[in-house]
């Protein structure tokens, strides 16, 4: 099969390779996907820059992923040839936090791309039990519910928005759902961003750009991370909460504390999303509640994907077409 391999770690041209590969063989248990669209996340470009010890290259990447069904292993029924699935992350379902239903918090997590080859390829080769089926989509349309707009289902799960004056700071693959799920939601929204073409695209979706100086928001969410937490905090108002969901340079932030204790400020993580989350989301895109923005690459070109993202060139999600 063809493939896109991180090879090594460092920058786009460099790190990511077309190759063959030999085409993945089901073990008990497992079903095989041919790949129709993969989604390129901001984890992405930190995983190719070597910010997660875990990671061993070489591998491929890729985490999103939406396709059919064309082989099962031993144990699985062959009725499922042909389904359309959405791929999720691989939980033991046992751990304390599975228990839970947080599965995203999952001990024994396997994230594909990162432990295992991941979706940009031809085929992935994943346990039946984490592919999911789904009807109704385009999938191109679907793998943007993977993990952009499931992301943002769950982190608004942490934070009630409506009637509330919301920032995301950040227009990117993640921020540009967030910002359209809010408003859904009620929230009156505002966006930071340095993009003339994101604010626009945002503007055509009813979505102010935040007006120099603006500050009290009753929620701040941030999609970048350590170059912009400190500022997040401050654009708080007392008493008011932070959502953190980003942290794409992958490096440390030093805050000071005294901006989280004299706010009385909340600050909260939200870690990716759920399979049901994903459920939810493309609900939300077939009931037309938001709009499916992304940019389609050739499967060959994965290294230019990153290198546009990296520019803050792609308005929405980045996908790569076999």
């Amino acid at each position: 099969m063809k493939a896109v391999q991180l090879v090594k770690f460092g920058e786009p041209a460099e790190a990511l390779k077309f190759v063959d590969l030999p085409d993945p063989v089901p073990g008990p248990g497992d079903v095989v996907v041919k790949i129709e669209a993969a989604g390129v996340c901001g984890r992405d470009l930190v995983v190719r820059k070597g910010a997660f010890p875990h990671v061993k290259p070489p591998i491929v990447p890729g985490h999103e992923g939406v396709g059919k069904i064309v082989d099962v292993g031993p144990g699985v029924e062959k009725d499922i040839i042909g389904e359309r699935v959405f791929l999720s992350g691989i939980y033991d379902g046992t751990c304390e936090y599975c228990k839970r239903g947080l599965e995203n918090l999952c001990k024994n997590a396997e994230l594909l791309g990162e432990s295992r080859n991941g979706t940009y390829a031809e085929y992935v080769l994943v346990p039946a039990k984490f592919a999911h089926p789904f009807h109704g989509l385009d999938p191109r349309v679907a793998v943007v519910a993977t993990c952009p707009l499931s992301t943002a289902v769950y982190a608004l799960r942490h934070v009630d928005v409506e009637g509330k004056k919301v920032l995301v700071v950040g227009a990117g693959g993640t921020g540009i759902y967030i910002a359209q799920l809010a408003k859904v939601r009620g929230a009156e929204v505002y966006v930071s961003t340095r993009s003339p073409d994101k604010a626009r695209v945002l503007k055509e979706l009813g979505i102010n750009t935040a007006p120099e100086g603006e500050k009290d928001f009753d929620v701040v969410v941030d999609t970048v991370g350590s170059p912009t937490l400190e500022r997040s905090l401050k654009l708080a108002k007392r008493s008011g909460s932070v959502l953190v969901i980003g942290n794409v340079t992958g490096e440390k932030a030093l805050l000071s504390p005294a901006l989280i204790i004299l706010r009385q400020l909340k600050v909260i993580g939200s870690m990716a999303f759920r399979p049901w989350d994903i459920y939810e989301a493309l609900d939300i895109l077939k009931r037309g509640l938001v709009k499916p923005l992304y940019t389609e690459y050739k499967l060959q070109d994965a290294a230019r994907a990153h290198e546009d993202m990296e520019r803050g060139a792609v308005i929405g999600r980045a996908i790569l077409v076999p």
